[in-house]
């Protein structure tokens, strides 16, 4: 009888413990490398910069770097714990504490706005558009002062995002997407010699 109550505990204490170790996975692939191409428009004038998102761990581990110039300008992190930005001109980086889940925002319907928002056509759904060779869901966000917003994912990895504003234009579209590389580790590290703030 003792021995039977102590398989049970033994056996509900390994269930828990694996449901408290079971990670939270924020896109549907393991690992991931996204280039894109940012194009903001404010009238007549024009800028375009380059970004490029590392991610593995499902998204758990996720670094953003930035370009000007072709330059690698910054970079914002996320180790799997903390969120890091690193400005490589100024050789620093800053902790911008505890991280929730990656970098860069999940494209899964339930997660844009409120039930009543998705109710009242406040967030819609669009048809499916290519993007970068894949077939990605679109959602649209209207907040009804001016500013929509429009949203392509695949496999719940944003691969479009279009904002426009009364004034403003921004469109981050993905040229490339490489599925389930390796990932070098640095991509979620401080850069050696760099000087770390809170």
């Amino acid at each position: 009888m003792i021995s039977r109550l102590s398989f049970l505990l033994v056996a509900i204490a390994f269930v828990v413990t694996a449901a408290a170790q079971t990670t939270f996975k924020k896109y549907d692939i393991k690992s991931g490398i996204v280039t894109f191409d940012i194009t903001m428009q404010m009238g007549t004038m024009e800028m375009k910069e380059k970004a490029v998102v590392y991610f593995d761990d499902y998204g758990m581990k996720e670094c953003k770097e930035t370009y000007s110039d072709d330059q690698l300008a910054s970079s914002f992190f996320s180790d799997g714990k903390n969120l890091y930005t690193v400005k490589y001109k100024e050789k620093a980086a800053y902790d911008r504490g505890p991280a929730y889940r990656g970098t860069e925002l999940r494209v899964e319907w339930s997660e844009f706005g409120t039930p009543k928002d998705r109710e009242s056509g406040k967030i819609k759904k669009l048809p499916a558009m290519e993007v970068a060779g894949k077939t990605c869901e679109v959602f649209e966000s209207d907040d009804g002062k001016g500013t929509v917003a429009r949203y392509a994912g695949w496999k719940k990895i944003l691969l479009y995002m279009d904002v426009q504003t009364k004034s403003i234009k921004t469109t981050t579209k993905a040229l490339k997407v490489e599925e389930n590389v390796k990932i070098p580790p640095e991509k979620f590290k401080v850069p050696a010699g760099f000087t770390l703030q809170k």
